[in-house]
């Protein structure tokens, strides 16, 4: 089986299996594992062969940061970016039996962390070991856990919203299947349902009926609901989440990391905007900055993803609702750079307002600036941001 998944993970043979036997197939082998392959592939396409596991350069820096690995080979964007700036680094293995053992033996500075989403119980596994990494061996963390703690859960999402009263659309969690029944017989129609992890809308789905909804939930507290493109161990069962329908043409996304704010839009297609493909940069709307602004500084956020929705649902008195929040994200591609609109906003607290600057500034999807934040927060500013 092993040796099945890392064959279809290579790409000339990918492109050769028909798209119905590639779905079937999907069913039935660890998809995690095939996926895995695949993103390994691709992240050691970049470095011309396996990813260097540890700096051999001299650094101008006199510190040293530690790069968790994952099996959905993000932490590659982390090496990147640490190579780029000449920032020494060594990878560590956080799902070793040794873990602690080489975080210590490690001496690094500070940590950056990219735990893997393509399996729950990998993605639980770093989290605990994050916490204990953070919580009781007191070390500094990028994202910090508790920006981590959020992502990819959309439970903990809708709470953390709601905790803060945060504007987002209504949404309502059921762990009971006659309340959730019950509440598709006295709602209003489209309604969303939202597995509680996926990224790119592939556990979003759009209900226009109560006939719909009502068998999702019979299947939701019976055999359980599957994102697409996801392993088949990871069915979700017991709890369903559903949220209001916000009509749009566009989903927003500003980007903070330290000071610098970013903005994207991503346009609808069918019935989704994130995962459509079709993204781009985008100047802000009026008080779209001051507003992630203020509700990453009540998060005590500096690494973190808004993504909103204008409020076209006539409550509230919010311009905006926050749709998702994600501490990680992937990769701009490179024709999307050449735009009058790719670069970072920086707020004037004298002038009291937002000056651009032109700019590739997402590079290695964010991590260039989180090496520099964590350079920043060590009192070893990189010569950028001493300018």
């Amino acid at each position: 089986m092993d040796k099945l998944t890392r064959l279809l993970a290579n790409d000339r043979i990918r492109r050769l299996v028909p798209r119905p036997i590639k779905a079937a197939l999907r069913r039935h082998l660890p998809y995690a594992d095939y996926r895995n392959s695949q993103l390994r592939q691709a992240a050691e396409k970049r470095f011309d062969g396996p990813i260097p596991l540890r700096s051999s350069y001299p650094s101008p820096y006199p510190l040293t940061l530690g790069v968790f690995s994952d099996k959905g080979y993000t932490f590659a964007h982390n090496v990147a970016a640490c190579r780029e700036l000449q920032v020494a680094y060594q990878v560590i293995d956080i799902t070793a039996n040794d873990w602690v053992e080489q975080v210590q033996s490690a001496k690094c500075d500070a940590f950056l962390a990219t735990p893997t989403a393509l399996l729950n119980l990998w993605h639980q596994v770093q989290q605990e070991r994050l916490w204990f990494l953070t919580q009781h061996l007191q070390k500094l963390l990028c994202p910090t856990f508790d920006e981590l703690y959020l992502w990819e859960s959309k439970r903990r999402m809708r709470d953390w919203l709601v905790v803060h009263q945060i504007p987002h659309p209504e949404t309502w969690l059921f762990f009971e299947r006659t309340q959730a029944l019950r509440f598709c017989r006295e709602t209003s129609y489209p309604l969303v349902c939202k597995s509680n992890s996926g990224a790119a809308s592939s556990g979003v789905f759009i209900l226009d009926n109560r006939r719909s909804a009502e068998a999702l939930v019979r299947q939701a507290f019976s055999k359980g609901i599957l994102a697409r493109a996801a392993d088949a161990r990871e069915r979700e069962w017991g709890t369903i989440l559903f949220q209001a329908y916000v009509p749009h043409d566009f989903e927003w996304r500003v980007v903070r990391i330290g000071d610098d704010f970013m903005c994207r839009r991503k346009v609808r297609i069918g019935a989704h905007a994130s995962g459509s493909g079709d993204i781009g940069w985008a100047k802000p709307l009026p008080g779209m900055l001051d507003f992630v602004r203020a509700l990453t500084d009540r998060g005590g956020f500096t690494s973190m993803a808004v993504d909103l929705f204008e409020n076209s649902t006539g409550r509230g008195e919010s311009p905006f609702l926050v749709n998702e929040l994600q501490a990680l994200f992937g990769e701009i591609k490179r024709a999307q750079q050449h735009s009058d609109d790719a670069g970072r906003w920086r707020h004037d607290p004298r002038a009291q307002q937002w000056r651009f600057e032109k700019g590739d500034f997402y590079r290695n999807a964010c991590a260039n600036l989180r090496v520099q934040l964590l350079l920043q927060q060590l009192g070893a500013a990189s010569p950028s941001l001493r300018e």
